[in-house]
């Protein structure tokens, strides 16, 4: 299953804050983790330099995927149509461009702010770990 985790989801498991953000980073390797340059560019700007060393550890142990490609306008223009801000706007936009299946996310603004007709859920990491057993 290829997931991309929201900067709240790293910051909250990387941190031990929430319990369900850090079972999904205690599991990374179970999936196909990817993460768009959007999300890369929010850690390194919110997390400490021991913790961004931590995040690459982790991620290069679970093989997870970072992906710096732009997202093309066209995806990019019907996300902000929807209203959302700008890094959802991109963050969405990306999902749907490269076929994300699931994008966990506890940013509340992003979880309501998305129609239903686009081809990748959103779930809560509770919602997420509920599903998948974790």
């Amino acid at each position: 299953m290829k997931i991309s985790l929201d900067t709240n989801v790293w910051i909250f498991g990387l941190f031990n804050i929430d319990p369900y953000c850090r079972t999904i980073i205690l599991n990374l390797t179970t999936f196909d983790v990817v993460v768009p340059n959007q999300i890369r560019a929010e850690l390194e700007r919110n997390l400490p330099e021991p913790e961004m060393k931590t995040f690459y550890r982790l991620a290069g142990e679970a093989g997870v995927r970072f992906d710096f490609a732009s997202v093309p306008a066209e995806y990019l223009a019907m996300f902000e149509d929807e209203g959302l801000k700008k890094g959802d706007a991109v963050i969405g936009a990306y999902c749907e461009w490269q076929n994300v299946e699931t994008s966990v996310s506890d940013n509340r603004d992003f979880l309501r702010g998305l129609a239903a007709d686009h081809n990748f859920n959103v779930m809560s990491p509770q919602a997420f770990c509920e599903a998948l057993g974790l």
